[in-house]
């Protein structure tokens, strides 16, 4: 990413990424839905918000909580991690057939959701 012009980005901000909804989510949702605690969760929120990937909205529905939403720079961010994805998948499937590259990725998403 940092090639493609995101600067900052590490990964364990992938947790935060794949757990923020497109129309935002509260802290403590994404920390349940990334097995991470509130405190820890809270500390990527920050970055991302120093970053400008995130702001920080109140929540409608309860004045203390927070909402985290995607600026317009971290909408480009998610284009461009799409981008990457797509263009790993087209050399992994040029070096070893698209047929492979199908059983590849079942066998990562068995082991993924292998307790």
């Amino acid at each position: 990413m940092h090639e493609r012009g995101f600067a900052g980005i590490r990964l364990v901000h992938i947790a935060l990424i794949r757990n923020v909804d497109e129309n935002g989510t509260r802290i403590s949702d994404i920390a349940r839905r990334a097995g991470m605690t509130k405190q820890a969760t809270g500390q990527l929120v920050a970055e991302f918000v120093e970053l400008g990937y995130i702001r920080l909205v109140p929540d409608p529905d309860d004045g203390r909580a927070k909402i985290a939403r995607y600026t317009a720079k971290g909408k480009r961010l998610l284009v461009a991690i799409v981008a990457s994805i797509e263009e790993t998948e087209d050399a992994v499937s040029a070096a070893i057939g698209a047929k492979q590259l199908a059983s590849l990725k079942a066998t990562l998403r068995s082991l993924l959701s292998t307790p």
